[in-house]
């Protein structure tokens, strides 16, 4: 329900986004795209910054009042915007932080010559001594990028951690784990001088967060801002992780075909529902990122300034792969003493067939109920991972299986409802067969058959019927239909749909 809140949000920021483009579009390309550094106590530059920071906090307003539900956004950016006279950010920050030494803050690993197709960024911090998922993230990805493709992919491991102690001896172990990747350039190993960080301590404490989170989220921002700036010359993309997660099989030759199939202007693209995990941009937008982040990083979290900016960028919409690329493997936070259970129920592991025995003859599945996004009920039966979705179904409503050739059943096997979703099953329903096809709809595919033979109820969110050569498997069947016959308030999640048949 919590992603089904957000995404009420966001279309609610879209709407109100037309009354204020202008003012934002033109302060953001003055404030990020030009420009020279600018000397100490310059005012021009101070009141840039804040004329931007206005006009967030207008649009942030706005938005809360549309969306009066969403308390963790009802207490943000209350405070007057900073003057001259108490600006706590550097001139740097206030127009550009400083383009990155790539030469002088590589710690560990060879450069290539040549750019590349991806950079992947990993900042990585101290944890509990007994919760370090960095190995994990970094073997995850090794065993999932074939030897060709690595000539093509750099990792860049961060060492984002204050403990310069710490950091050495992470480094070493680095070196002594991954030579082989560190000498090809497949990985390389860096490190922030500490006069690229901005004062972190007594800023303000927007969103009411206590100080130590808002120190902790503001350094999170200029972590980022430094891995953008660095990598902004090292491939044509920019995949952004976190040291606490794992990747699926396929996922570069994924994002490449995601890529590749746009056919709209878009700033940044996204493998995960999580956060700031797997989110990729182009590589010549990486300087004004760093530069943007940068003049507001002590103003709200990397995930909402991140929103912000693909709004100045005139990006329409989201553009989000489904099934999900990357999963979040970490209990403990970086934050001392916050523990999370964020896991992205659209991981591709998640979606994957439990019966891979079934025949699933050639067929085309389509509803006239609601679907949500990109979950089309073809992916419940065909070879694609991911399952169909859609939103609380009305009595009535059905979807069907529309047999390419009729088919003699022998088995039947439909599950709704996840280990994440548990709630969202088909509550009441009935599965029929149809020998007969009279025609097609061609507003939503839908088929109508005639002379329906029942073949029984869900219970518990599931159907299963197994028919023997005579009865109900004794007739071909050209189209499935299943039925809701009660109107309910949850959504409906079709996680599988096998069916096996007479040879």
């Amino acid at each position: 329900m919590a992603l089904r809140s957000g995404l009420r949000l966001w279309l609610s920021r879209n709407v109100v986004l037309g009354s204020l483009a202008v003012s934002l579009a033109l302060n953001a390309w003055i404030l990020s795209s030009t420009l020279l550094p600018q000397q100490a106590g310059d005012p021009t530059c101070e009141t840039q910054r804040d004329t931007l920071i206005e006009s967030m906090k207008i649009l942030n307003n706005r938005l809360i009042r549309q969306d009066g539900k969403d308390k963790t956004m009802a207490p943000a950016l209350k405070e007057k915007p900073p003057t001259s006279a108490d600006c706590s950010v550097t001139p740097a920050s206030c127009s550009r932080p400083g383009i990155v030494d790539t030469e002088a803050t590589r710690v560990l690993g060879k450069p290539r010559r040549t750019k590349g197709f991806l950079s992947i960024g990993i900042p990585t911090v101290k944890r509990n001594k007994y919760h370090n998922y960095l190995d994990t993230t970094l073997n995850s990805l090794i065993e999932h990028t074939t030897e060709v493709d690595r000539q093509q992919v750099t990792i860049i491991i961060f060492l984002a951690d204050f403990d310069i102690d710490y950091n050495k001896k992470l480094s070493l172990e680095i070196s002594h784990n991954y030579s082989q990747y560190l000498s090809s350039g497949f990985m390389q190993v860096v490190q922030a001088p500490k006069s690229f960080y901005p004062k972190l301590d007594g800023l303000k404490r927007n969103f009411n967060d206590t100080q130590e989170r808002v120190k902790w989220r503001s350094k999170q921002c200029v972590d980022f801002a430094f891995l953008f700036s660095f990598c902004r010359g090292l491939s044509d993309y920019y995949l952004q992780l976190e040291d606490d997660v794992v990747s699926s099989e396929n996922y570069l030759s994924a994002i490449r075909d995601f890529i590749y199939a746009q056919t709209s202007i878009w700033t940044m693209l996204e493998f995960s529902e999580l956060g700031f995990i797997g989110k990729l941009f182009k590589s010549p937008d990486l300087q004004r990122l760093a530069d943007f982040i940068m003049m507001f990083y002590q103003e709200m979290p990397v995930d909402y300034l991140i929103r912000y900016y693909v709004l100045l960028m005139h990006q329409q919409g989201t553009f989000i792969h489904l099934p999900s690329l990357f999963q979040h493997i970490g209990k403990h936070s970086s934050l001392s003493g916050k523990e999370q259970n964020l896991v992205d129920p659209f991981f591709v592991d998640a979606m994957k067939r439990k019966y891979n025995d079934s025949d699933n003859p050639s067929a085309v599945v389509s509803t006239n109920i609601p679907i949500f996004r990109q979950f089309k009920p073809q992916l419940a039966y065909g070879p694609m991972l991911g399952y169909f979705w859609a939103q609380a179904p009305m009595a009535g409503q059905a979807f069907f299986i529309l047999f390419e050739d009729a088919a003699r059943i022998s088995r039947i096997v439909i599950e709704t409802g996840s280990e994440e979703h548990s709630k969202d099953i088909l509550e009441n329903g009935t599965v029929e067969a149809s020998p007969r096809l009279v025609s097609v709809n061609e507003l939503d595919n839908t088929p109508y058959c005639t002379d329906y033979v029942k073949f029984g109820d869900f219970e518990n969110g599931r159907f299963e019927m197994v028919t023997t050569g005579e009865g109900l498997g004794s007739f071909e069947v050209k189209c499935l239909k299943v039925t809701v016959k009660k109107d309910q308030q949850m959504w409906m999640l079709v996680r599988e749909i096998a069916v096996w048949t007479i040879k």
